[in-house]
Formats: C-alpha cells, sequence, structure tokens
C-alpha cells in the first residue's frame, strides 16, 4: 500500500473545494435585512468563531494569504476595534447556542503585545457562548512568540497553540522566508510544549522545492521527536500568484516535487505516524497517543459547522449563508463601531450535501445511502482504481484516496452541483482551512 507508485496517476493534477463554491451572491441592497434575520437566529449548538489577526512580519514566499506588513502602532488599534466588533455582534444576536471551538489565526497572531493578546481574548471569552471544553486556539510563528506572550494566552484562556513550522531543513526555511534555523525551531516547539502545558500542534509541507525523500522523513522524525499534540502534514501546491513560482521559474530554486513525489512522500508520513501510534484524524492531521488533541475547528469548519467570523478579511458562516469581513485594513478600521464591516454575503447549498461530504471526506469515512445517484459511478471507478474500499454502508479511503481527498470532493461537488463557481468580486477571504493533504 505505502510503496507501490500507481501509473498512471489516477488524477492529472490536485484540486480543491474553494470556500464559496455553489454560492449565489446577495446583491448589496439585501444585505441588511438578511445580516439582521441571522442576528435573530440563535447559534447552534457546536457552532465555531474565527478571528482573523491580518499582520505579517515578512511574506514568506509560499504564502498567498499575504496582506498587511506589521505595524505596532496600528496592531493596538486594530485590536480596539476588533473588541468592537465582537462586542457589537454580541449586543445584536439572538443569545442561545454554543461555541465549541474558537481559532485565532492570521497572518500571524502572535505578532501582537502580550497586552492586546490577552484582552482579546479576554473579551472574546466574556462575548461569545464558548462551551466549558472549548478549544481555543492560537495560531503563530515562533519569531514572536515568547514566555510573556505564551503566558498571557493561557491566563486568558488558551488552551491550543498551532505553529507554522514547514520544515526543519535550515536551508530550505531561508528560501521559504523563515527568519530560525530548524534546530531552533525543534527546540522552541520542545520548550512550547512542555511549558505550557497545553495541546501544541505543528505544520509541516511536504513536496517543496529541494526537499528530497531524505529530508522529508528527517522533519517527520524531528517532529514526532518533542512532545506534540499534533502533526499537519500539507502538501505545496504551485499556486500561480506565488513569489515562490517565480523564483522557480527563474532558477533561484530547484524544482517543486512531482505529485508522484508528494504522493510517495504523505505515504511515508502515513506510515511513520502509524508506527508511532498516531491516530489520523483527518486526511492532513496526526494526533499523539493519549494526547487531548481534538483537532476540533479544523473538522467542523469543513464539515459546515456555523462558523462566526471577526477582522479584516475573516469568513464566516450562519445556516445557508456565508459571509466576509472586510478585506481592506483602513475600511476596516473606518467602520463605525456600531456597524458589522460586511463585505460579501452570499446563499449557500440549504440541503448542506456538499459540506456533509467535505466533512466525511476529511474523516476518510463516507455513508452510501445519502449519495446522489449521479456520484455512484465516480465512487466505484475510484473503488476500481485503489482510493477507496467499498462495503455495504461505506466507502473507506485508502491511504492514497486520503492523498487525493481534495481533488475527490472537488470531482463529487461537480457532479452534485456542476454550476457551482461564484463569479462575485474577488475577495480573499481568510481562515484556517489549509488545504487537505
Amino acid at each position: 500500500m505505502y510503496d507501490t507508485l500507481p501509473e498512471p496517476l489516477p488524477f492529472k493534477e490536485r484540486r480543491a473545494l474553494m470556500p464559496m463554491w455553489g454560492q449565489a451572491p446577495l446583491p448589496e441592497e439585501r444585505w441588511p435585512a438578511t445580516w439582521q434575520s441571522l442576528q435573530g437566529q440563535p447559534l447552534p449548538r457546536d457552532s465555531l468563531a474565527y478571528v482573523h489577526i491580518p499582520f505579517c512580519a515578512n511574506h514568506c514566499v509560499f504564502c498567498g494569504f499575504y496582506r498587511n506588513g506589521w505595524k505596532a502602532e496600528t496592531a493596538s488599534r486594530y485590536v480596539d476595534r476588533l473588541i468592537a466588533e465582537i462586542e457589537h455582534d454580541a449586543a445584536s444576536r439572538q443569545s442561545g447556542g454554543q461555541v465549541s471551538a474558537l481559532y485565532l489565526g492570521g497572518g500571524t497572531p502572535t505578532l501582537l503585545s502580550a497586552h492586546d493578546l490577552g484582552r482579546l481574548l479576554q473579551a472574546l471569552r466574556a462575548k461569545l457562548p464558548l462551551s466549558d471544553d472549548c478549544e481555543i486556539t492560537v495560531e503563530g510563528r515562533i519569531s514572536h512568540f515568547g514566555e510573556d506572550k505564551v503566558d498571557a494566552c493561557i491566563k486568558a484562556g488558551a488552551n491550543r497553540f498551532s505553529i507554522g513550522v514547514q520544515t526543519f531543513a535550515t536551508h530550505i526555511r531561508r528560501r521559504l522566508g523563515r527568519k530560525h534555523p530548524g534546530d531552533e525551531a525543534a527546540r522552541y516547539l520542545e520548550w512550547l510544549a512542555a511549558h505550557s502545558g497545553q495541546v501544541v500542534v505543528a505544520d509541516l509541507m511536504f513536496g517543496l522545492p529541494g526537499q528530497d525523500d531524505g529530508l522529508w522523513r528527517q522533519d517527520l522524525a524531528t517532529a514526532l521527536s518533542l512532545g506534540l499534540s499534533g502533526i499537519d502534514v500539507y502538501a505545496f501546491n504551485l499556486m500561480p500568484q506565488l513569489p515562490i513560482v517565480r523564483m522557480i521559474e527563474k532558477g533561484a530554486l530547484p524544482p517543486a516535487g512531482s505529485l508522484t513525489e508528494q504522493l510517495a512522500q504523505y505515504r511515508t508520513a502515513c506510515r511513520e505516524f502509524a508506527q508511532a501510534g498516531w491516530a489520523q484524524l483527518s486526511n492532513s492531521h496526526f494526533g499523539a497517543p493519549c494526547a487531548r488533541e481534538r483537532n476540533r475547528y479544523n473538522l467542523a469548519i469543513k464539515a459546515g459547522a456555523d462558523c462566526l467570523a471577526f477582522g479584516s478579511g475573516a469568513g464566516g458562516k450562519r445556516g445557508a449563508f456565508s459571509y466576509a469581513v472586510e478585506p481592506d485594513l483602513e475600511g476596516y478600521l473606518a467602520c463605525p463601531a456600531n456597524q458589522k464591516p460586511i463585505a460579501r454575503l452570499a446563499r449557500g447549498d440549504a440541503s448542506g450535501q456538499l459540506a456533509t461530504l467535505q466533512g466525511a471526506v476529511e474523516t476518510g469515512r463516507i455513508a452510501l445511502a445519502p449519495l446522489p445517484a449521479q456520484t455512484r459511478p465516480l465512487i466505484e471507478h475510484w473503488a476500481a482504481l485503489g482510493l477507496l474500499t467499498l462495503t455495504h454502508e461505506h466507502a473507506e479511503l485508502t491511504v492514497d484516496g486520503r492523498f487525493w481527498g481534495p481533488t475527490m470532493i472537488r470531482e463529487l461537488a461537480e457532479r452534485i452541483a456542476p454550476a457551482g463557481a461564484d463569479h462575485a468580486r474577488p475577495l480573499t477571504l481568510h481562515h484556517p482551512l489549509k488545504e487537505t493533504a
């Protein structure tokens, strides 16, 4: 299963289902009434909340989400406006429901000062109906996340930290725009896990330029040795707008790994985690034995859970409607405190069928009975290719199937809703929806 590569590959490319797939944008004149109606409904149980911090210290060449450089004088103004948005939303929203996972993402949330991190988390805990066991994640980088900030987050209720590492290979890190050498990154993660006593997860990428199988195995071995609760593994994607694409084209970097090489590296990761006794919680996420890691936010958001969104560029969902918060930083800051700075509202799949399918593929187990008839030929074709195995009631994804999970979701969506493209004005919506596998 792990070592025999198919020839040819079952797909020509890896594709993903974009968050706005199948949505019909609402005319702007309908936004106020629609939003008021949504705010008049209590949240479902096990809802989510996402808070976006849109600042970065530098533009990493592999990242397509960079928007605003770091300015300390702007950060406190931003947190002031963010807290005002949180308070206004709570005052205008029907009480009830529950938020079971809260995620501070970016950008780089840990660029904020210890004081601003603390008061932001305190405001969220005061104004949101968080469950007693709410997963509260702060995403960050090691460059700006020292003991004072870690302790401020924990004091304010954070119980999970997600750190972007990508690789421990120092020469590749330098090319990607990472400041710290790999051994320093490893020591920091080990310290954070031990010092915080909380769930600490790290991101790794495979298929990076210059990352051969030996370096990838070394990355996995290092990550498994640090006392982490969870590890994400993501395939590097050469999206056209990325700075790294131009670097490769000019010869400043070697080519990225091919799909065949990426599949081999994903298989290696699955094998190494299985041998270490780690559980596969999603296509890309693995949890340590006996750890408290639940991966609650990422699993629920991909399965279509309601999500409150706060901050410039954040994307949220209420029932069948999705919405975006103003992505332009100055426009967001200038919005009056008694208004929700909405930049987009759209109606999606009211049945929730696509979200249910996406959640099922993400966990590797698809119930067959609810599948529309037009998808069954695809399911049977994938079974013949070894991407899944069929029982009477379920389709179970194989290792290869989990690698191709994003592409399979996209093809299922195209069978169910072939006219799914959204042609609204382009927005960059931010949330921790890293591509599966």
